[in-house]
């Protein structure tokens, strides 16, 4: 059996590579725009010294080419400028925070600690404070592999609590989930590396939040790449794509669900129990 893993890049994703070639030919002053404003990017992760700390933040800048990178254990907030090939120190108290964003003051001090950086492939890297930095994007990062659940999925991957949290599910379909009177049992196979998955499985999994039907039970497995030969709960369970969503009703398998353009899982799950009720 031919198994298959849909890999492919995911749109207004880009590789980091490409991030030096959003900058306009000219040259830069030393200042910046006055009050440029970052809005957070959790299409990219920023890995510390070989981790992945909570609220460490990659941060798109309103000025081309610059981006701001907030590391909680780091003293200042890091700069980046893809042009310069550089990141610069900025003190905290020249960054606040503004409408889900920061804003930087007009001007970096020109005592301010300045690193060179490196475009490695796609991964962006250097060392600010002691500490090794790289940004890359998330779904590069190491896989979650088994079972896991919601709350540490949410915890340790930012693009999906925030697709969570940007995400508002149908009412009426939840209120009719809320209402099912059988045992139904979901078992969700995804992968963190997938961009299907990244766009459908936080629609699904705030939906199911959403659900306070104690008859509804979700199971959470994270896919490996290779997923077809590599040991683990989906085997034997004619996983070929992912996400696949498999649904059964008092112990028997009814439907699956998948991403499909356009989807609204929750109502799709209430039809499909509508009809089996």
């Amino acid at each position: 059996m031919k198994f298959h893993e849909r890999s492919w890049r995911a749109p207004g994703l880009l590789p980091i590579a490409a991030l030096a070639l959003l900058v306009p030919g000219v040259a830069r002053a030393q200042a910046l725009a006055p009050g440029m404003v970052c809005k957070p990017n959790y299409d990219y992760s920023v890995e510390v010294d070989g981790q992945f700390p909570k609220n460490a933040t990659f941060y798109q800048g309103s000025d081309p080419g610059m981006y701001f990178v907030d590391v909680p254990a780091c003293k200042n907030g890091l700069l980046m400028d893809m042009k310069a090939r550089k990141v610069t120190a900025v003190p905290r108290d020249l960054v606040k925070a503004v409408d889900g964003g920061l804003q930087l003051a007009s001007a970096v001090p020109p005592t301010s600690a300045a690193y060179a950086l490196a475009v490695d492939q796609s991964v962006v890297k250097f060392e600010a404070e002691d500490k090794k930095v790289r940004i890359l994007r998330c779904l590069d990062r190491p896989p979650i592999v088994g079972a896991v659940d919601v709350d540490t999925l949410v915890a340790d991957r930012p693009e999906y609590r925030e697709g969570m949290r940007a995400y508002a599910p149908n009412a009426a379909s939840i209120a009719s989930l809320d209402k099912y009177p059988k045992k139904v049992q979901i078992d969700a196979f995804f992968a963190t590396w997938c961009p299907h998955c990244k766009e459908y499985m936080p629609k699904f999994l705030r939906a199911m939040s959403e659900v306070k039907n104690p008859n509804l039970k979700v199971n959470l497995y994270g896919v490996p790449k290779g997923f077809g030969t590599a040991p683990g709960p989906w085997q034997g369970r004619n996983v070929n794509y992912i996400p696949t969503i498999i649904v059964k009703v008092e112990g028997k398998e009814i439907t699956r669900l998948a991403s499909q353009p356009g989807a609204v899982p929750e109502t799709e799950l209430a039809d499909i129990l509508k009809a089996v009720n």
